[in-house]
């Protein structure tokens, strides 16, 4: 490695002190622990929320056409449950 090239020239192995690098790793993982929790708990709201826009559009659906929105539903869980089948080599 060229330390002395850019963006190398802001790290010098011989002046950095090993223990602060430890300390910065440190940090930055739980930088990213922290990141993907507020991903993750966003992720969450929007499947609530999906939950709540089905239920609102369902009871919107009159009589003669819930049989209909019935089957076009579990066609698609069938059609979701296939792709996640295959992602993971055959099992749900």
């Amino acid at each position: 490695m060229i330390y002395n090239q850019y963006p190398y020239n802001i790290y010098n192995p011989n002046y950095v002190n090993p223990a602060y690098l430890r300390q910065l790793e440190m940090q930055r993982q739980q930088i990213e622990a922290q990141r993907k929790h507020w991903e993750q708990q966003k992720k969450i709201g929007e499947m609530v929320k999906a939950i709540t826009d089905y239920f609102n559009a369902a009871r919107e659906i009159e009589p003669e056409y819930k049989q209909e929105a019935t089957a076009l539903c579990l066609i698609e869980i069938a059609r979701q449950a296939e792709i996640d089948q295959r992602r993971n080599g055959g099992h749900f």
